[in-house]
């Protein structure tokens, strides 16, 4: 998964495997490499246990209503580390169980990327606007 590869006239073209979100929903490993459209309605999206070589992208496409969350499965907290930048500042995250977001704050085109080694989620992404994307504890 990941991409879809399109051939014609003897050239070949990737596109990105895309699904767009707009309620809360369980994410899992067979949705590896996509990238999710998010907008709309503030809703929550949970990952899967961490497996090796797993990851997502997740991108903002139009405003909320309330803040959008992806977080850890209740089994597996603090597995999400690395960073984002938001607003040119990097923002840290360590061991941590969420990253959201924020309503009001989100713009078109941020985004955030989740791959797993299998014990742990690493985390990078970009905000334009400050406190556009948060991270913490649940």
């Amino acid at each position: 998964m990941g991409t879809f590869t399109h051939i014609s006239n003897d050239v070949e073209r990737k596109f990105e495997d895309q699904e767009v979100i707009t309620e809360s929903k369980a994410i899992t490993a067979a949705d590896s490499g996509k990238t999710f459209l998010v907008s709309g309605t503030g809703y929550t999206i949970t990952l899967p246990v961490c497996t090796a070589g797993v990851n997502y992208k997740f991108k903002v496409v139009a405003a909320f209503s309330t803040d959008m969350l992806v977080q850890t499965v209740s089994t597996e907290r603090d597995t999400i580390s690395g960073s984002v930048i938001v607003a040119g500042a990097v923002v840290d995250a360590d061991a941590i169980d969420r990253v959201t977001f924020e309503d009001g704050a989100e713009r078109i085109g941020d985004f955030i990327e989740l791959s797993s080694d299998g014990s742990v989620w690493m985390l990078s992404g970009n905000g334009a606007q400050s406190s556009s994307i948060t991270v913490g504890e649940l």
